[in-house]
Formats: structure tokens, sequence, C-alpha cells
């Protein structure tokens, strides 16, 4: 069901930046340290004496792949890390102007034209490499709904259904709740141009959205929603993907060069990539080398994000817990000292 892959980045030259950073990197003052679980014991290269500041979007896998970023630079490399909360659209203004060194989830669904404007374009911001996190923006309605009305599972059953989506704030429409309005999304198009009678009402945060979910699922009501994967609540409530026409070229064209007008399809897979300020790896190439080699999958970041959201958790507590638990994940993303 799902359409293109996004990705503009070439594989190779992600490496040979990565090779090149790792080449360079320097022991630095500033403590010492040995890196864990890998290359034997060999020196781990350190960070400048400069910050590092790292953004954290509004939903909780950002602040996970930050927060584990955070804690084993300054715990293995001796780094000041500052994060920085910021919605995913300024952050690629302040990667250019040098007021952040770094992002860790880029959704490129939503920013083909940031991607050709800062890192195609001027080449102000750099691609980091990916992630290894594949996520899936789409319409979700509770699985409940599906079982006594087969038909919702895609678009052209919801046409005609909408009513029994309605709310007091829509009136005779169908609601479609939506998250933060600063969230990539093409919802209000992809209603008007599929003729659905639907009203998008945005709830205003992620943890408004799950809200809204848990009271659904405890009184077994209606409820039409934006979400995504990888997230923790996929595994705790069972929710369909409402199947929308096939993200094709058009979608593509819409994205890319006439904001979102004329878009009427899925949202695309997504490969979520990093992406950092133009001179990090001259500035601090340990910085550079370790958030390039930064890699994880959905698994590990749902872990994280489930201990924050339902297990009461701060960021930093959740990333510190899975750091302690998968040494052998990330002493693989030490830069080493030469």
């Amino acid at each position: 069901m799902r359409g293109q892959v996004w990705r503009w980045a070439s594989v190779a030259l992600v490496s040979a930046l990565l090779l090149a950073a790792c080449s360079d990197v320097e022991e630095g003052g500033g403590g010492g340290g040995e890196a864990g679980g890998g290359d034997g014991g060999a020196t781990v290269a350190r960070c400048g004496s400069d910050p590092i500041r790292i953004a954290v979007n509004p939903w909780t896998g950002s602040a996970a792949n930050a927060n584990v970023a955070k804690v084993i630079m300054e715990q293995e490399m001796g780094c000041t890390v500052q994060l920085v909360e910021i919605d995913e659209f300024a952050q690629f203004p302040a990667l250019a102007q040098g007021d952040l060194e770094a992002t860790l989830e880029v959704w490129p669904s939503g920013h083909a034209e940031d991607y050709a404007t800062y890192i195609e374009g001027d080449g102000s911001v750099v691609d980091g490499g990916e992630l290894g996190v594949i996520g899936n923006i789409g319409w979700f309605v509770p699985a409940y709904l599906v079982e006594e009305n087969p038909e919702l599972a895609t678009w052209e059953g919801l046409k005609g259904n909408e009513a029994m989506f309605a709310t007091a704030e829509t009136g005779n429409q169908g609601q479609f709740l939506a998250g933060d309005p600063s969230f990539v999304s093409y919802d209000e198009e992809i209603i008007e141009n599929l003729g659905l009678d639907l009203k998008v009402v945005y709830s205003g945060s992620e943890a408004a959205l799950l809200t809204a979910l848990d009271a659904a699922y405890a009184k077994q009501d209606p409820l039409l929603m934006y979400f995504w994967s990888p997230h923790w609540a996929q595994a705790k409530y069972a929710l369909t993907e409402v199947e929308l026409p096939a993200y094709d070229a058009e979608c593509e064209d819409a994205a890319l060069n006439r904001d979102g007008d004329g878009y009427a399809c899925d949202y695309a897979d997504d490969i979520l990539y990093k992406a950092f300020t133009a001179d990090l790896e001259e500035r601090d190439p340990a910085a550079f080398a370790f958030l390039s080699a930064m890699s994880y999958t959905n698994e590990d970041q749902n872990s994280i994000a489930l201990a924050i959201d339902d297990g009461g958790l701060s960021p930093e507590e959740a990333a510190r817990q899975w750091v302690d638990e998968h040494e052998d994940v990330w002493s693989a993303w030490l830069p080493t000292a030469g």
C-alpha cells in the first residue's frame, strides 16, 4: 500500500564523509576515556570545547534520539551537549545559520523543499546519514471500528460515512483529528482533493492525540486520526491504517514544488535521516563522526519512548536506561582518536 520511499542523499557520499571524519578526529583535552566494548579498548576521540546543540522536535521519538546522543557524548567523549526544543520546519534555517549543530530525525516526506534549498542548494546544511528508523505517517482508526465496519479500512469506505466521526466542534462534518500544527501534514489537501466531508481539528500535541486515543478506546468511540510509526502506542492499541491512494509522482511534485497544492494520496514511506550544520565536521570532527555513525532500530526507539510516555521516566532517564543496557549497539558509534 505504501508509496515510493523518499531518499535523496547518496549512501556512498555519507560513507565517504564519515570515513573522512573518523580519520581526522584527534584526541582532545578534558579527561580520558576508553571505548567500551569496541576496538579492544581504543582511546575514544574527544569533543571540542564548544557545545553541541541538538534539536528536539515536539514528539517523543525525537527526544529519545537526542537524549541518547547527549548521554553517550557527555559520558564517553567529554562533550557539552545542549538540547534545543524547536519545531521541525524552524530547525533547517537554524542549522543553516549555525544556531544548531544537528537534528537527528528528519521525516523526508515533509522536507523535500528544505532538502533542495539547504542541502542540495546552498550547502549550508549537510545530510548526516540515515538514523536507521523507518517512519510511516498515515490515517488511522481503532481496529474495533473496522471489525464492525470493514469499509472504513479505505478512503472510499470513509466517503459517505464521515458523519460517524462528527463531534460538537465539527457539526455535521466528520472530525479528522490532527496533532501539533507544526507537524508535517497534507491532510487538509487530501480531504479536499478526495472530496471527503471531514474537518481537520488540531489536538495540539502528540500527548493530546494519545489522550484522545485512550479516551476513544475506553468508550469504543469512533476516531479518525493522523498518526505514525514507529510509536509505542501502535503496540498498546490495535490501530488500522486507512488505505489512501498510492503515493505517486504528482504528490511528490505537490510536496516539493506546490506547497501541497493538489496532494491527493498517501504519505511516502520515510527513511529518517540526520542533518548537520555545514561546518560541524571542521569544527568538531569527533562530534561529527559520532552523530554520523549513530543508527538504531524502530524497536530501540520505541522502547525508549515507551519508558517516557508510559513508564513515567524523563527523556534523559529513559535514554540512560537504554544506554546502560545496549553498549553493544552504541559502542560502534564511538570514533577513535587518531
